[in-house]
């Protein structure tokens, strides 16, 4: 890749803003900082600055892991760039190769007042979530020293002016310790923000990760530290960049360790990821919990605590539950109505709604934009307050109609109150207004399907899954399709076939399977169902709808003992299975085959 275009962003940064000098040497060796602030939004823990590319607003996600930045390739299509083949580089992520690379070029990129022309920007990968449409990598944030300073919502690009080499470049810390860890390179352009620890007293790297919601450990590293699979608990599975899935567990880390800070029996969670040039990721739990500068030029990182847990299942440091030996944080001015509404949305993302409130309470007083209510009305959802987020969520939308995600957050709370006309109509306006390829389509379709509008929801899963053929999520997306065909009765064998195809997709997936399983049972052919409810409970026995569903099918093959066996377990499992089968449409295969209970 052709980095020249990034040049115009170093030179006006250069000549921008200035920041303060904090070493007291003689002028000539004094170091100094020139800073630029990119202001970050903390949204369902996921760190957002907002860039212009062409003209148009485009939430990227701010990822120290990301080697480049990307777009995906509906958002690519949405904003109508020409894509073009990029087949002499391969990306990876922590679940796979991304498929499909291509590149673009952005004719106009502004960044803070910065207008950089004619930007390239990978394409491919999968949307991270519904905001979304990309990622800003290394090559943007690599352009300086770095500080993540995300607990106030702030990346700043810091530039070292005079005699820096040896100045603790924490120059917030004041009294409190300073972390340091030097920077692991293996190669001489190696951005990458890799640094050793220790965990359970053994070596391991790590790859500070702004784009990963938690810290995690690769299975090997554990392995390595002494972690067995019998003290590993299997929590789900996990997704990247890349095409593929990995096994998530949770465990037991007895000390972690970085440049001096120490923490003591952590919980944490566990990838069968390979991570290759690296065994951990340090993600946005502990930058939440710090403040972090990456330093270029002297090959480290410093970092202060900031207070409370250091990871999002954790502990604090040891020793560490004294607030004396946290850093100070910087005030901010009673007036700021930016900078509190980004504080709240990180306290909120940190888990301490309470005290997000109070930020973001202040900022719709200074500032009562739409923004603000949205983001205000996320905190009121967290502290089990749906009236006041629908209230919240109105007036951002009467503020600014054009707000998609808050009309989408408002369709289920309108239906949990009992507005169903109204759920209707932000559903029908969303439908109007959305680009074809919107990655908000899936959860519309989803929406639809609650309600029991067939073939509303799967004119909304139709559009998503044509512009979304290489997305992670396409097998799960087919299958909420096959699952909404085969419980209202329509196109049965479009059905299967969606089934089918999400079984490709991602065979590993239990439910995908018992989707499949009541498909075939909705067809008539108990044979097949059986052997698709098998699969299911073959990787997952303690699945209440699937036992259920095998119970049906045996049932209807002679085999009344085994069903009865089957629907006796589920009941167990799920006491109130009969009517919530019934309720989701099986009325009818219940009756005829079911054992009564």
């Amino acid at each position: 890749m052709n980095a020249r275009h990034l040049a115009p962003l170093l030179a006006l940064i250069l000549t921008g803003t200035a920041g303060t000098a904090f070493a007291a040497d003689a002028a000539p060796k004094r170091c100094g900082i020139e800073t630029m602030v990119i202001p970050v939004r903390l949204v369902e823990s996921r760190p957002v600055a907002t860039l212009k590319l062409n003209g148009v607003p485009v939430p990227l996600l701010v990822d120290s892991g990301a080697f480049y930045s990307f777009l995906s390739e509906a958002s690519a299509r949405q904003l109508e760039l020409k894509l073009r083949p990029q087949t002499n580089l391969r990306v990876y992520g922590v679940t796979g190769q991304v498929q499909n690379l291509k590149v673009t070029t952005v004719k106009s990129v502004e960044l803070e007042g910065a207008v950089l022309p004619n930007v390239e920007f990978l394409v491919g990968g999968n949307e991270i979530n519904a905001g979304i449409m990309g990622v800003l990598g290394r090559n943007f944030l690599s352009l300086a020293d770095t500080e993540y300073d995300l607990a106030h919502g702030e990346v700043r690009l810091v530039f070292p002016k005079g005699d820096c080499e040896k100045t603790v470049m924490a120059y917030w810390a004041g009294e409190a310790p300073v972390i340091e860890a030097p920077l692991i390179s293996y190669a001489q352009n190696d951005r990458a923000v890799r640094v050793p620890v220790l965990v359970n007293g053994e070596k391991v790297t790590a790859l500070m990760d702004t784009g990963a919601p938690t810290t995690s450990l690769a299975i090997s590293a554990a392995r390595k530290a002494g972690i067995t699979e019998s003290q590993m608990t299997l929590v789900g599975r996990t997704g990247g960049a890349g095409a593929s899935f990995a096994r998530r567990w949770t465990t037991t880390v007895e000390r972690f360790e970085i440049g001096g800070e120490k923490v003591s029996n952590n919980r944490m969670d566990v990838t069968d990821t390979d991570g290759g040039d690296y065994g951990m990721l340090l993600g946005l739990d502990y930058f939440l919990s710090h403040r972090v500068y990456v330093s270029r030029l002297q090959g480290k990182v410093y970092a202060t605590w900031n207070g409370g847990a250091v990871f999002a299942k954790g502990r604090q440091p040891t020793g560490g539950a004294d607030p004396r030996y946290a850093a100070k944080p910087e005030e901010i001015a009673a007036d700021d109505a930016d900078g509190l509404a980004r504080r709240g949305n990180a306290a909120l993302v940190n888990g301490e709604p309470a005290r997000a409130l109070e930020d973001l309470d202040r900022a719709v007083q200074l500032k009562p934009t739409a923004e603000n209510y949205e983001a205000r009305s996320r905190v009121k959802l967290a502290l089990k307050k749906p009236k006041e987020a629908l209230a919240d969520l109105d007036e951002a939308l009467r503020l600014d109609p054009a707000l998609s995600e808050a009309r989408l957050r408002r369709v289920p709370l309108r239906m949990a109150s009992g507005d169903r006309d109204g759920a209707g109509a932000d559903l029908a306006e969303l439908d109007a207004t959305l680009p074809p390829g919107s990655n908000l389509r899936s959860q519309l379709g989803q929406l639809h399907a609650r309600r029991n509008e067939g073939p509303q929801a799967i004119k909304q899963f139709d559009l998503w899954i044509q512009t979304h053929q290489r997305d992670a999520r396409l097998g799960q997306v087919l299958g909420e399709r096959c699952w909404l065909r085969a419980r209202m009765n329509l196109e049965l064998a479009k059905a299967v076939d969606d089934c089918k195809d999400a079984v490709d997709e991602d065979g590993d997936d239990p439910l995908l399977r018992y989707f499949l399983g009541w498909a075939r049972l909705r067809q008539g052919d108990a044979s097949a169902a059986r052997k698709a409810f098998d699969k299911s409970i073959e990787l997952k026995p303690q699945l209440a709808w699937a036992l259920y569903g095998r119970g049906l099918a045996q049932t209807k093959l002679g085999e009344a003992e085994k069903g009865r066996q089957d629907l006796e377990a589920a009941r167990k499992l799920l006491p109130a299975i009969d009517e919530q089968v019934k309720r989701a449409g099986f009325a009818a295969l219940v009756e005829g085959g079911a054992a009564a209970p």
